[in-house]
């Protein structure tokens, strides 16, 4: 007995031994492993924290410099085109905080660490925007003169350039820091990879030692399994209770945790439900978020000074509800407090007795109080009429509201304005009848929708864009936004209606410079390009013939050295108008680019797009140009095959071109 008992000690005594020498192995390994990959880590760590430290301002900056350099260019566009000298200012002066925008947002790049190549961009970025900051004010200037036209035509002619110059070094500039950035990163990457596979094979080693002890200590484990399972009975048992205990709480209280701070750590749903706030909003924030202010602050400093003694509080409080309501709470505060004795955290349980309170007020009220209170009540309803009605007198925006037969039963001075109407003329007529043009009619009754019959069918205040009719029969359109009001258990519809007419024609401008050439009035390479498009997908489609042309100048440089740029300019603007009065109706004419361009000629076989081609040579060449006399063109025609796509047709016409200029200039020359 005492021998088997020694072996028992002595085995005891070497599984302890194995497991200490196991355990301070595995802590070694361990310990070198994460040693090591936190150094490594580190190292990663600072790099990319330099990295984006540095490149994700610089990002950031340029992306803030190309979105001011377009704001302040669809600024000035507004500037150049609003009559209004009042919304003009607003506008200069926004122009101008953009513009400090873009300067502060170079002044932080600047201040970045840079290597050569980006300070070169970023000068270069720098003088270009100066250049076309001066263009931009001289603009501005000619506005302010009363110079509309010229201030358009001077932003059209070298604003639009000079800005895309800033656009494109921003992006070369943007290109360039996310090149970088990918490269720093594949390097950074590598090294992480380095650290992973030393840290995994590290952790396979300790896992081997960690298997090698988990065998001596499974022995021992499966004892201490038995025992626990009877422990997590019990305590299921009693979890159980405890879950029952806390149910029937927060079905009859409202429960909180707060910090010792107060602020709010836990709140049950009741708590959610009384005072309209969500979870999200309540955690987090302290208890005076609830306070009423109805109650002397005395009471609250007595709370706190009897709970931060470990003491239990209880009292009724006054709290206020998210919407502005009132409720009343019996309260119990119990501190929980901490091995020294101190509280960390305060539960509170309370009951709502609201409703008690209010039948202690309306049984301690008097006739005379109910009296003030409603005549206090009928002072608020007509202070909120008179200020309703002066928000609306003085709305820039028409506000219309009709009944549920479409009449209308109120007109504010803007909408006097804007229709010529006046309010007794425009009360009680049908809206309709009134401002809407016919063939909107059916637009209008999708916007005033049925009058809804409860609250769950009241209108949402949707935007919409429509066309409205004048007193004078003019047609303008207008965005209108639709919203239901209940008045006397009666629905009424609320329109608010806005003049749109100057910005659909900033659009419509925008939308012409966007698929113009500025110095010709053609169409730019982009539009032409949408066109060749659709024009490839009818010819494929219905196997019809298509010829593209390109042509372009014969020694237009020599024009430009001999005699100037703007005269190179004008013998571009006289070639345009010559070519578009000789094209069909279905033909295409786009400046392609410098003095290069193109013609789409669809229903036009190879041998009609030569003849066209030889037809335009002959009329160039016998034109008298302003100043410089004759002029000659070089032309490449080539039609349309199976299977084309823009860029084979565009290259085939393009080496014809390439050909005629080798042949000798001044001629056709087709595929």
């Amino acid at each position: 007995m005492k021998l088997s008992q020694f072996a028992a000690n002595l085995a005891e005594v070497r599984s302890r031994q194995v497991l200490r020498a196991g355990f301070s192995l595995v802590l070694l390994i361990i310990a070198f492993i994460v040693i090591f990959g936190l150094n490594r880590l580190t190292k990663v760590h600072e790099s990319l924290a330099e990295i984006v430290n540095n490149e994700q301002v610089a990002i950031e900056m340029l992306f803030r410099m190309q979105q001011a350099s377009r704001d302040r260019s669809l600024l000035l566009y507004r500037i150049a085109s609003t009559q209004d000298a009042f919304e003009r200012d607003e506008q200069i002066l926004n122009y101008r905080n953009l513009g400090a925008q873009f300067g502060e947002a170079h002044r932080k790049l600047k201040e970045l660490q840079f290597n050569e190549s980006e300070k070169a961009l970023l000068n270069q970025q720098w003088e270009y925007a100066l250049a076309t900051q001066k263009i931009q004010k001289q603009a501005i200037e000619m506005v302010t003169d009363g110079q509309i036209q010229a201030a358009q035509n001077l932003l059209s002619m070298q604003a639009i350039p000079a800005q895309n110059k800033i656009l494109d070094s921003i992006n070369n500039l943007l290109d360039f820091e996310i090149k970088k950035s990918h490269k720093n990163t594949l390097l950074l990457q590598k090294q992480q990879g380095k650290t992973r596979i030393f840290m995994i094979t590290g952790g396979i080693l300790a896992a081997l030692f960690v298997g090698f002890i988990a065998y001596f200590v499974n022995s021992r484990v499966h004892m201490l399994i038995s025992n626990l399972s009877d422990t997590a009975q019990e305590l299921n048992e009693t979890n159980k209770h405890l879950e029952f205990m806390q149910q029937a709480v927060d079905h009859h209280n409202i429960v909180s945790i707060a910090d010792v701070n107060g602020n709010i750590t836990f709140v049950n749903d009741l708590f959610c439900q009384i005072s309209q706030y969500s979870k999200q909003e309540l955690i987090g924030n302290n208890h005076r978020l609830l306070k009423s202010g109805m109650q002397p602050d005395a009471i609250f400093e007595e709370l706190w000074q009897t709970i931060s003694t470990g003491k239990i509080w209880q009292g009724e409080i006054c709290n206020r509800k998210k919407h502005g309501g009132l409720y009343w709470v019996a309260t119990t505060i119990l501190p929980m407090l901490d091995n020294s004795g101190l509280p960390y955290q305060y539960i509170s349980v309370r009951t709502d007795i609201s409703s008690i309170k209010e039948a202690q007020q309306v049984l301690l009220r008097s006739k005379n109080d109910l009296e003030n209170m409603v005549h206090a009540r009928t002072l608020e309803l007509e202070e909120r009429d008179e200020v309703l009605q002066s928000i609306t007198n003085a709305a820039q925006d028409a506000v219309i509201m009709i009944d549920n037969q479409q009449n209308i039963t109120f007109w504010n001075p803007a909408a006097v304005i804007m229709f010529g109407y006046t309010p007794e003329e425009a009360t009680g007529s049908n809206l309709y009848n009134l401002i809407t043009p016919p063939k909107y009619l059916d637009a209008y009754k999708a916007a005033f929708t049925t009058m809804p019959k409860n609250e769950a069918q009241a209108l949402s205040g949707a935007t919409t864009e429509l066309h409205a009719l004048r007193r004078d029969c003019s047609e303008f359109p207008i965005e209108i936004s639709v919203s239901s009001v209940n008045l006397k258990n009666n629905w009424h519809a609320v329109a608010i209606v806005r003049d749109i007419t100057a910005r659909k024609l900033a659009e419509e401008q925008l939308k012409q410079l966007a698929t113009t050439d500025p110095l010709t009035g053609l169409f730019n390479r982009r539009r032409f390009n949408e066109v060749l498009y659709a024009e490839l997908a009818r010819a494929k489609r219905y196997a019809t013939p298509l010829s593209l042309i390109i042509f372009d100048i014969d020694h237009f440089k020599q024009i430009n050295d001999q005699f100037g740029h703007p005269i190179g300019d004008q013998v571009l603007i006289q070639l345009s108008a010559l070519i578009s009065n000789t094209l069909r109706e279905a033909d295409v004419l786009a400046r392609w680019g410098g003095e290069e361009f193109t013609i789409l000629a669809p229903n036009c076989d190879l041998q009609c797009g030569r003849r066209f081609a030889e037809k335009l040579r002959m009329t160039i060449e016998t034109y008298e140009f302003t100043d410089v006399s004759k002029v000659t063109c070089s032309f490449g025609v080539t039609e349309y095959r199976e299977n084309d796509d823009q860029s084979t047709l565009v290259k085939r016409a393009d080496h014809s071109l390439y050909r005629a200029k080798q042949m000798g200039r001044n001629r056709v020359e087709v595929e």
